[in-house]
């Protein structure tokens, strides 16, 4: 073989390699537009792999979290505090402001998860406290999740941050029931009632009822507040005069007005009911008639 052909050779294959490699650095992702459009392999790879940490920490939060903080990271009083949306809209803003912590939200979210608090927090207090601290869940503190695992957990609440920071748009035409008990309710549809409760549909103002995070629909399955199966069979003799659906208003828009005796598992410190103040600021007449409606079916 002459010289020449050899040269021509090796310029031939130099080409072939340079331009498979040129094809192989372009699909990784290499470039700025890529990289800005998450088109390159490297990008898609990293999206696949959050999308299967958030469904692994998915997983988790809903065998050991939800039980003190709700399905949707509600909340539920007493047990554990909102996560969506007050850890992101209140509660680590509120850190950021008194600068009380200097890290990112990644980072508190990890330390609460991988450490617990064993001491409640002035957030805590301020929220009326809860029963038990939150326990420590990462193997480095004697938990029994791995670091990979605790970094699930992260990546699923993180998950909820972008949801949290767009706030319901209240139209302009809610008017809130609000604790006034004399304003006549139209006539409730059971049916709407129920999808509130089930938190398919959301009250008139945009935001969705939190019923269940505290009340079971089960016999003897209690949450945080006492289970409303059965509940209308029993309202029309828990409070002296008064009918269930009466005795059921009450109850929502001012829970501490009658509080049944004997039920002191449902009752804070300060004497008042666990059943938060103030729902009414949420729902119309409407939406107060529709969820009674829904409840006295509950026989």
């Amino acid at each position: 073989m002459s010289m020449t052909t050899k040269i021509t050779l090796g310029i031939v294959l130099f080409m072939i390699i340079f331009v498979a490699t040129g094809l192989v650095l372009l699909n990784e992702g290499v470039l700025d537009s890529q990289a800005r459009d998450g088109t390159g392999r490297m990008q898609i790879e990293t999206r696949a792999q959050k999308a299967r940490s958030i469904e692994a920490g998915a997983l988790i939060f809903y065998s050991n979290c939800r039980s003190c903080h709700a399905d949707n990271g509600e909340g539920i009083p007493g047990k554990g505090p909102s996560l969506n949306p007050d850890l992101f809209t209140k509660h680590f803003p509120a850190l950021q402001a008194a600068k009380t912590f200097n890290g990112t939200l990644h980072d508190f979210i990890k330390l609460t998860v991988a450490a617990g608090r064993p001491d409640q927090s002035t957030y805590a207090d301020s929220l009326g406290g809860f029963v038990n601290p939150m326990p420590t869940w990462s193997q480095q503190f004697g938990g029994p999740y791995r670091d990979d695992q605790v970094e699930d957990v992260v990546n699923f609440v993180l998950n909820w941050q972008a949801q949290a920071a767009i706030s319901p748009t209240v139209p302009s035409n809610f008017k809130a029931i609000g604790s006034d008990l004399a304003t006549a309710l139209p006539t409730g549809d059971a049916a709407r009632g129920a999808d509130l409760f089930a938190q398919k549909v959301r009250f008139k103002d945009n935001n969705p009822a939190h019923c269940k995070a505290c009340h079971s629909l089960q016999t003897d399955t209690v949450i945080v507040g006492p289970s409303l199966a059965g509940l209308a069979a029993r309202a029309d003799s828990r409070e002296p005069g008064k009918a269930a659906a009466d005795y059921i208003r009450e109850s929502i828009q001012n829970p501490s007005a009658f509080i049944v005796p004997g039920n002191a598992n449902f009752v804070g410190a300060n004497g008042k009911s666990n059943m938060p103040e103030g729902l009414g600021n949420n729902m119309s007449a409407q939406d107060l008639a529709d969820l009674i409606a829904y409840l006295l079916t509950l026989k």
